[in-house]
């Protein structure tokens, strides 16, 4: 007896550590497929600028080569462009070399990948800030001395109309339209990138021209300022809440709704997650702005609160708000998404609140949330900021001289076909697979001015009518 414990004992230690090796292999392996570190820069210190802008050039070359996103005309036109650099005989400045860079780096097509400054290096940026409506860009955010703009709607910069500037801009990212023009909205404030696409006559200014909410038509030229450090880095859906916002209070003044009372969605916009009852109805509201640990928030911590909350209320149905759900892990928010149809009653509804900035990690979700709610999930809003196949995970690496970083994406996610390619298919998603035929919104609501500065949250108001009507029968 005791020799046949033993034995058991022994095969049951091999078997754990077969398996916690098999483990080890398959996270090494993971790692060194889908997130490979960037070559070395091989080159002495440059001898003048224009060997620097050719090291950085080369270096360019090999990054964008590890990025598995770009097709094969993408890549052919991207050589092209960078052996025309590679042989130009004059130094192009700092924001004309960006932009330039920018624009070859688009031809992958695909959301990830992009050129950001380094940390250090932040772009001069223009005193005001916009978010994009149905009927146009809009100043939410001002310095004290351009208050008389909030409010107000872009019409021209420096003497282009806001259409033909935002195309321009749109060509600075890969993606789809409307991650693009999401996107083009934040580059419009930089004036290193006004000036390097040749809008901005100069560094330093850029003459605007709004219309006010009163009608007013207001030419104004703003200089560009060099942000403090203390000023936040967020997303451009920020602009959307009036909130104070840390390192920007005293010199900044914010557009209101008329009414002084933002819409549930755009409370308490600090933080990543949360979720509340929606007051006068059965449904429970749960919003993610992002799928990692954010501001002293625990994601997992998070998920699994949700889930007993939401196991224990049976609430008649979930409005689950994706609309500024920039991503990071979706294997933090996997496990709601799986058991979500589960944690309401049969004849419940889930609706899945999507927009532009719903993006990576967000759209996984999403997607796992529909597959697993087999027709009970209705997404209403604007379509998401990516396609159904995109890239993702990879590296990222900045160049020797030029203080530019670049995203280099690895890993294919493929959320409406199987995935088969090992070369190519992020390996995980075999373990966690959902499929479904699109994301489009079954109701297309889109966000307008108006309906903003009435406090008017028209996509949650339809959200609520339709979980309702569900409940109802």
């Amino acid at each position: 007896m005791k020799t046949a414990i033993k034995r058991f004992s022994i095969g049951a230690l091999g078997l754990t550590l077969l398996v916690l090796g098999l483990a080890v292999g398959f996270s090494a392996g993971l790692r060194y497929h889908f997130h490979p570190s960037a070559p070395q820069p091989s080159h002495s210190p440059a001898a003048d600028a224009l060997e620097a802008q050719r090291q950085d050039l080369r270096y360019f070359r090999q990054l964008i080569a590890l990025d598995r996103s770009f097709g094969p005309t993408g890549r052919t036109e991207a050589i092209r462009r960078l052996d025309a650099l590679e042989t130009l005989g004059t130094v192009l400045d700092r924001p004309h070399f960006q932009v330039a860079l920018m624009q070859i780096d688009a031809l992958a097509d695909n959301g990830h990948s992009g050129i950001e400054n380094e940390g250090s290096a932040a772009s001069l940026e223009l005193p005001v800030r916009l978010a994009a409506f149905s009927d146009g860009l809009y100043i939410m955010r001002a310095t004290e001395n351009n208050a008389d703009l909030l409010g107000g709607r872009v019409t021209m910069v420096d003497g282009q109309s806001i259409d033909a500037i935002m195309t321009k801009l749109e060509q600075l990212r890969g993606g789809t339209p409307q991650w693009r023009r999401l996107l083009a909205s934040q580059y419009l404030i930089q004036q290193d990138l006004l000036y390097g696409i040749d809008v901005a006559p100069d560094m330093r200014h850029s003459t605007w021209t709004v219309e006010t909410p009163a009608g007013e038509v207001i030419t104004r030229t703003l200089e560009a300022y060099a942000p403090a450090a203390s000023e936040p880095a967020v997303p451009v859906t920020r602009w959307l809440s009036s909130e104070s916002l840390t390192g920007m209070e005293g010199t900044w003044r914010a557009v209101e709704p008329t009414t002084h009372l933002l819409p549930i969605a755009l409370t308490d916009f600090e933080l990543a997650f949360r979720t509340l009852p929606l007051p006068g109805t059965c449904v429970q509201f749960v919003q993610f702005k992002s799928n990692s640990d954010r501001g002293g928030q625990k994601i997992k911590e998070f998920v699994s609160g949700t889930q007993r909350q939401l196991q224990q209320i049976r609430p008649c149905s979930v409005i689950l708000d994706l609309r500024y759900d920039g991503g990071g892990d979706y294997l933090n928010t996997y496990s709601l998404a799986h058991h979500l149809p589960k944690l309401i009653p049969p004849g419940g509804r889930i609706i899945v609140l999507t927009g532009p900035a719903t993006f990576s990690a967000g759209i996984s979700t999403a997607a796992a949330v529909k597959h697993a709610g087999q027709g009970r999930v209705l997404i209403v809003g604007e379509p998401v900021g990516d396609r159904l196949q995109f890239y993702s995970e990879g590296g990222s690496a900045c160049l020797p001289n030029f203080r530019l970083c670049v995203a280099y994406e690895t890993g294919k996610h493929d959320y409406q076909h199987a995935c088969t390619d090992w070369e190519v298919c992020f390996w995980l998603n075999y373990f966690f697979s959902f499929q479904v035929n699109s994301l489009d919104p079954d109701e297309v609501v889109p966000l307008s001015f108006r309906d903003w500065r009435s406090g008017i949250d028209p996509v949650l108001d339809r959200a609520i009518a339709l979980a309702m009507a569900g409940t109802h029968g």
